[in-house]
């Protein structure tokens, strides 16, 4: 079943998954300057895609529907069936990223309350965990991960180089390690 539909809807930010793990500091106060929520009409349509779990999930703007949650508004979503999203490298990609939020507990934009971080936090946390799993994910097939998972069984395999010299795993702890292949 997909949850697919036509033009924009209005939603409690609280019924969408969420794809990403933190939020930017620095983005959300810049957010804040024009977000009026008496308005919603201001805030563009927030992408939202059903990744094959009958449960929209947002794309693109995790900042807005945060401070919408803690306005306590609805927002307007629209269906994203942009190429980037609906390839199959996008699929794999946001698909790898929701596991990532499940793995951690984060359903919604409410769970990321105590996960927004300054710049530099951001860049290391999650825009360079991105880039690292889009090299794992793009750069080998499922037997080949399966392999390097066996290495590490107790931890999580999330992402590699883009020489595909070294694999990041997750410890149960959070804890990130390099492993040298």
């Amino acid at each position: 079943m997909t949850a697919f539909f036509r033009g924009v809807q209005w939603v409690v930010p609280t019924d969408l998954g969420i794809s990403q793990l933190y939020l930017n500091g620095s983005k959300l106060k810049n957010i804040q300057k024009w977000f009026d929520p008496n308005n919603m009409n201001l805030c563009a349509p927030l992408p939202v895609h059903d990744f094959g779990d009958g449960r929209l999930t947002l794309t693109d703007g995790h900042s807005r529907a945060f401070l919408a949650y803690r306005h306590k508004t609805r927002v307007p979503i629209i269906y994203d069936g942009d190429d980037i999203v609906t390839g199959d490298e996008g699929q794999l990609l946001y698909k790898n990223s929701i596991v990532w939020c499940r793995r951690l507990n984060l359903q919604t934009v409410a769970d990321l309350e105590n996960r927004i971080v300054d710049d530099s936090s951001y860049q290391s946390l999650w825009v360079d965990r991105c880039k690292l799993a889009y090299n794992l994910l793009t750069r080998t097939n499922d037997d080949e991960r399966a392999g390097i998972q066996r290495r590490c069984p107790d931890w999580f395999l999330y992402g590699a180089n883009e020489e595909l010299t070294i694999c990041y795993f997750e410890k149960p702890n959070g804890k990130t390690v390099e492993v040298d292949l």
